[in-house]
């Protein structure tokens, strides 16, 4: 179910910049790492057979285990939610059908109960865990009501007549699902009348099969694309091989599907987790259908795109890297330095485009980085609120594939990791020019420093910064003049400290070794530096920020300023901190 590698792939590998801005990217792979192959093939892998289901999201062999779950609390609680999401109660009859009233300006808005897209997948699972064919029976009913045009919840999605290739990328992905999920318990007229509808989708323009897998709506820089071809792969590795299914037509598009994950991952993110439209709409490129699709590529197509590169890791993993912790569990998005469109997206927990962030992420992260995430869930005060709601875990959305994803993907059992022991404290985004540092995980005191120093644009895009972001104790300040962004190299502490040279010849330094007493402490020289809490030294004025901790008060003595156990001088070039990464500087 996850055979994945434990490495982590590295930010702070040297790397060449990419272009400050474009507005339609190419599609073409434009991946900056070497050294392996990508994407890498998964060891031991067993091929699909054609007509072996479950294959997408687990195989015949993890289902004793995932079995099991339903006698343990998390596996009892995510499936009184998927119960509760499938009809409304008890999970035993069809679903309510007709979009429920929404509040002014939302969308997505939906009705636990109320039919949508992956209620075949929801009933599925059921009856993949309890073998009690009336749940794949009521799967079937649900895939009827899609055949004959039925609408999701949001009724901008539906099988046969989505809006647009964006919608139709993850309606025709979770109906894929679905059928995977039933297909032993329906009979083998029916399976080969669901996988001809599959592989013969086309609800109109650029929304057949093959322009979905292919993506040739739209372009990597647009939120539409990972929708597109996650739902694309979705379905073809679905239906790959089985009866009914022409394998010259799909054979060639598994090979697309390939190329074009391939091309989201390296044309519309960074290595850093940085989408080129920004937070919001890149929450709608990663989670409604992409980070699936590379989960179900790694079970049922033996390929790994995740492991081998830091660009969908990363693209898992900024929300847990950039989030503060000690924040509403309601109002995540306030915790979180958003940039770019659609920043309602953000930890838009209740919805389809900020929803399911630990639910997917579990399917792909790497076993260090699953403990990691538990750790936040458990921490962030995210498994309370969800307690409290009778949200199961990390579903409060009405969409009952994210209880199949928590159910699948959660790591039961595993031992939660603080997240600083897993993942580096300081980040870079090749592409964007983005760079992030946050010193800890432990409450509200943690330090979360962040700056976007390139312009980026997809159809939407950010535009550069020229100072830098600091979350704190509940708070977001600015600090700094940061011109031309960067021109040293990259080249952080283990602990995250790092020194650079910004484009004006000014010099930032970031203290994260709590030899000055300070939890974080930032340092800049030059023409960037700010006017207060400024002291000579030397000739040279450093301007310093102590943040949390009990900082002791500067103090220049001779060419040096000394904060508690910190040094700091300029050696003509940059600022050298006596104490670098936790050991005196050599």
């Amino acid at each position: 179910m996850r055979q994945v590698q434990s490495l982590f792939v590295g930010v702070a590998a040297v790397i060449a910049l990419a272009a400050s801005a474009f507005a339609a990217q190419p599609k073409t792979v434009d991946d900056r790492f070497s050294g392996s192959a990508w994407p890498a093939d998964v060891p031991g892998f067993v091929p699909v057979q054609g007509g072996e289901h479950p294959r997408l999201l687990f195989r015949k062999t993890d289902l004793e285990k995932l079995r099991q779950r339903m006698n343990t609390p998390e596996g009892q609680a995510i499936i009184k939610r998927l119960r509760v999401q499938l009809n409304g109660s008890d999970g035993m009859s069809m679903p309510k059908i007709g979009a429920p009233a929404k509040a002014a300006g939302d969308e997505e808005g939906g009705e636990a109960g109320i039919y949508s897209f992956s209620h075949v997948a929801g009933f599925g699972l059921l009856y993949q865990l309890t073998g009690d064919r009336r749940y794949a029976d009521l799967g079937r009913q649900c895939m009827e009501k899609a055949f004959e045009g039925v609408p999701n919840f949001d009724t901008r999605y539906g099988f046969k007549n989505p809006n647009g290739a964006l919608r139709a990328g993850p309606s025709l992905g979770w109906t894929a699902v679905g059928y995977d999920l039933c297909y032993d318990g329906w009979d083998e007229d029916y399976r080969v009348k669901v996988a001809r509808a599959i592989a013969e989708y086309n609800p109109g323009k650029w929304m057949s099969l093959p322009e979905l897998v292919r993506g040739d709506r739209q372009h990597p820089g647009s939120n539409h694309w990972g929708m597109i071809v996650g739902g694309g792969a979705l379905a073809v590795l679905a239906i790959m091989n089985d009866p009914g299914v022409d394998m010259a037509k799909i054979g060639p598009l598994l090979k697309a599907s390939e190329q074009s994950i391939k091309v989201q991952l390296t044309q519309g993110w960074g290595s850093g987790g940085f989408y080129v439209e920004g937070d919001g709409t890149g929450s709608m490129s990663s989670h409604i259908a992409l980070l699936t699709a590379i989960q179900a590529w790694r079970v049922a197509g033996g390929k790994d795109f995740y492991t081998p590169r830091p660009y969908a890791q990363w693209m898992n993993m900024k929300w847990f890297f950039l989030t503060a912790l000690g924040g509403n569990p309601a109002n995540f998005r306030a915790s979180f330095p958003e940039r770019g469109e659609y920043p309602h997206n953000i930890w838009a927990r209740t919805g389809l485009s900020g929803g399911g962030y630990f639910g997917i992420g579990f399917g792909v992260a790497t076993p260090e980085q699953q403990a990691a995430m538990l750790w936040f869930y458990n921490h962030s005060g995210l498994r309370e609120a969800d307690a409290k709601g009778g949200f199961g875990l990390d579903a409060p959305s009405p969409y009952p594939h994210h209880s199949v994803l928590a159910y699948v993907n959660w790591p039961v059992g595993m031992a939660e990791k603080n997240p600083g022991e897993v993942l580096p404290h300081a980040v870079m985004d090749d592409k964007a020019g983005f760079y992030a540092w946050r010193n800890r995980w432990q409450d509200a005191g943690d330090v979360i420093i962040s700056i976007l120093t390139r312009s980026v644009r997809g159809n939407y895009g950010c535009k550069a910064e020229n100072t830098l972001t600091i979350q704190h104790a509940g708070k977001k300040t600015k600090w700094g003049t940061i011109t031309g962004g960067f021109k040293s190299d990259f080249a952080p502490a283990k602990d995250g400290s790092t020194v650079m040279i910004t484009g004006d010849g000014s010099c930032l330094a970031i203290d994260f070794s709590r030899a000055s007493g300070a939890d974080a402490l930032l340092v800049m020289t030059g023409p960037g530096a700010p006017g207060s809490g400024s002291i000579d030294a030397g000739g040279t004025r450093f301007s310093i920020l102590a943040l949390g901790g009990k900082a002791g008060q500067p103090r220049a003595e001779g060419g040096k300023v000394i904060i508690g156990g910190q040094t700091i001088l300029w050696d003509g070039k940059r600022i050298v901190l006596g104490v670098f990464g936790s050991k005196p500087a050599q």
